[in-house]
């Protein structure tokens, strides 16, 4: 499996454009099963695609025909644009393909019973040794927005009991990996809008990098490679990540 992870896209500025025609020279050389954003896909107007911001920035990916596989993110509830333009299915949903689940879910309602229980079942039920959750508002953060209190009571104990191999977040606008009881949790959130400086003490903090990026993801039964690649370019690190972590 290889696909592409970007966030805190959708701003219509010349990064954006940057982190997409990089994407798009590593789709050409192995192509990529889709992209996966950890939302905030579309800025001004909030949750429009339109020409700007969609249309002609990303334009070498739709040509591609590369399929998105979008959260929701709180810059996206202000349109259909998630809906429509990255045919997101719900607010929160599960896709498997391969040796991967995908449980995306909508950090903007964490405390929703009926969305932790989706979770409970996705994890519980799965076969497919590699599990990546996805969602926007970050569980832990050293960036400028705050950590969300009711994601770490209502999700990660799930996410740690069910030794889920990734979390992925956005909203706070740089790369950071965060190592919490045994769990990775990756920001991604480099992908056009102006970036964020790293502010907050975090337990368990081993990079925050506030650049443009995006993540090349390769997945295989035992685990994922991760790459998180600049815009010009440059590797920020690369890891190798098992596909049942050690938790405690």
């Amino acid at each position: 499996m290889h696909f592409a992870v970007k966030g805190d896209w959708g701003a219509g500025t010349a990064a954006q454009a940057r982190v997409t025609r990089r994407m798009c020279a590593m789709h050409r050389r192995s192509p990529f099963a889709f992209v996966l954003t950890t939302g905030d896909n579309f800025y001004a107007p909030d949750g429009v695609a339109t020409d700007g911001n969609f249309t002609r920035p990303e334009a070498c990916l739709v040509r591609a025909g590369v399929r998105y596989r979008a959260a929701w993110g709180n810059h996206d509830l202000g349109g259909d644009g998630t809906a429509t333009a990255l045919a997101s299915p719900a607010r929160f949903y599960r896709f498997a393909t391969g040796p991967l689940l995908v449980v995306v879910l909508d950090a903007n309602d964490p405390g929703s019973a009926r969305q932790r229980r989706f979770l409970e079942r996705s994890l519980a039920t799965t076969r497919r040794p590699v599990r990546i959750v996805a969602f926007h508002q970050p569980a832990f953060t050293a960036g400028l927005h705050e950590p969300g209190e009711v994601q770490q009571k209502q999700w990660v104990p799930l996410l740690r009991r069910y030794r889920v191999s990734l979390v992925l977040q956005g909203h706070n606008h740089a790369y950071e990996r965060i190592n919490r009881d045994g769990i990775t949790y990756v920001t991604s959130g480099g992908g056009g809008a102006d970036v964020y400086p790293c502010v907050r003490p975090t337990r368990g903090l081993r990079a925050c990098v506030p650049k443009h990026h995006f993540l090349d993801m390769r997945v295989t039964a035992a685990g994922i490679r991760l790459r998180a690649v600049t815009d010009e370019g440059k590797t920020i690190e690369t890891l190798r990540l098992p596909a049942h972590p050690v938790t405690r």
